[in-house]
């Protein structure tokens, strides 16, 4: 790699780690869900009352769609998969996850407007247990299916859900004991980094912004002078009915569809399939950069090439490279930011053959004027570091 690449602090460990264990862990354990893949070959329909994949659009007379301040953190949906099913929401950043009775079966990131909860990048543990309620879950997240479950507040003031445009059912209230030995609200994680000692030379940390993380997997040379990064991955986050959830949306190898664990309320052990974790707790300091700031045009002549990248508000994007005519690198795909963390999901690249994915720090940037990128990117010829916006007349 022609640049250097430092995240924010001290690097975070990538999920791909714990991918090397066993992948069938019992019923007793926490959760580690499925790799990227894993995906039940049953069929994408849902049996909660047979209906389309789609939710209506219709809001039944005198009740409106719901809000984020309508939920509560921990609620029970009564009668869902034959029934009652507990939703958290934890601190509403944009996580939900579906639970029976103590263990989160699903997760799914999801902005909730219009009051429905999409579970198009949802995950479901690994565990397989043949319980009927479970299997439907799994069909809600099956690849290429588009299951969401929508919300209303009724004109009697309840608030009620209906899965896939389906008959509207009451949403209760539940509570949930707090265990004072770990940390029981996501954003105490916030603004920090979690660096955990995985095996001799080898260390696993995680890098917490708002409801967002960033993991790295490192290795640490002899000498212990120097960490090399390994592989990462970058999702959605918080803590649900005490347990730590990620989701991963970017990864640069193999990880599991989502993670399930639980941190020490002194931040020292990070618990996750019942192995214990020593961790190092650190703050975590960047400037925080607005994806808006980064989107549109821009341009790089780096290695000699004509360098284009363009990062639409769709969080779509194309970066492509030119030599005369002729077509050096072409990546598509869609992207992110996680508070100074540019995040690219490569979906398809010149020749095939490609990373998966691209992250970096953003520095010394200036909205429509210019940024520094310095990326992980493995390719050649890589992404370029530094961008500057184009001129038109």
């Amino acid at each position: 790699m022609k640049h250097s690449f430092l995240l924010a602090g001290v690097a975070a460990a990538s999920l791909a780690l714990f991918a090397c264990g066993d992948s069938s862990p019992s019923d007793t354990e926490d959760d580690i869900l499925s790799s990227p893949g894993e995906k039940t070959e049953s069929s994408s329909s849902v049996t909660e009352d047979e209906s389309s994949s789609s939710v209506s659009k219709d809001i039944p007379k005198g009740a409106r769609a719901a809000t984020l301040d309508d939920l509560e953190k921990n609620m029970t949906l009564k009668g869902l998969f034959g029934r009652d099913i507990y939703l958290a929401t934890g601190e509403k950043h944009g996580l939900f996850s579906l639970w029976i009775p103590d263990t989160a079966w699903l997760a799914a990131p999801s902005d909730f407007k219009d009051g429905v909860l999409n579970f198009s990048q949802g995950a479901i543990t690994s565990i397989k247990i043949d319980y009927d309620a479970i299997k439907s879950m799994e069909k809600l997240v099956e690849k290429d299916s588009d299951h969401s479950m929508r919300f209303i507040v009724n004109e009697d003031d309840q608030l009620q859900y209906s899965l896939d445009g389906g008959e509207y059912k009451d949403v209760g209230e539940t509570s949930v004991k707090k265990n004072s030995s770990v940390v029981w609200n996501g954003d105490s994680l916030a603004s920090k980094e979690l660096f955990c000692k995985t095996g001799e030379n080898t260390f696993t940390g995680y890098s917490f912004y708002k409801g967002r993380y960033v993991a790295t997997d490192v290795v640490r040379n002899a000498e212990k002078t120097n960490d090399s990064l390994v592989s990462w991955s970058a999702g959605y986050y918080d803590i649900h009915r005490g347990k730590l959830l990620m989701r991963p949306l970017f990864y640069s190898s193999a990880v599991y569809a989502l993670v399930s664990a639980s941190v020490s309320s002194d931040y020292k052990t990070l618990t996750i399939s019942a192995e214990e974790l020593s961790c190092t707790l650190s703050e975590l300091k960047y400037n925080e950069v607005p994806a808006a700031d980064l989107e549109g045009e821009w341009e790089s002549d780096e290695g000699g090439l004509a360098w284009s990248l363009d990062l639409r508000t769709d969080r779509t994007f194309e970066v492509k490279a030119f030599k005369g005519n002729e077509n050096k690198a072409l990546k598509q795909g869609t992207w992110d930011v996680y508070g100074n963390q540019l995040l690219m999901k490569v979906t398809g690249c010149l020749g095939g053959k490609c990373t998966p994915a691209v992250m970096g720090s953003v520095s010394k940037w200036k909205a429509g004027s210019f940024f520094n990128y310095g990326n992980s990117d493995p390719d050649d010829p890589s992404i370029p570091e530094d961008w500057t916006a184009p001129e038109y007349e």
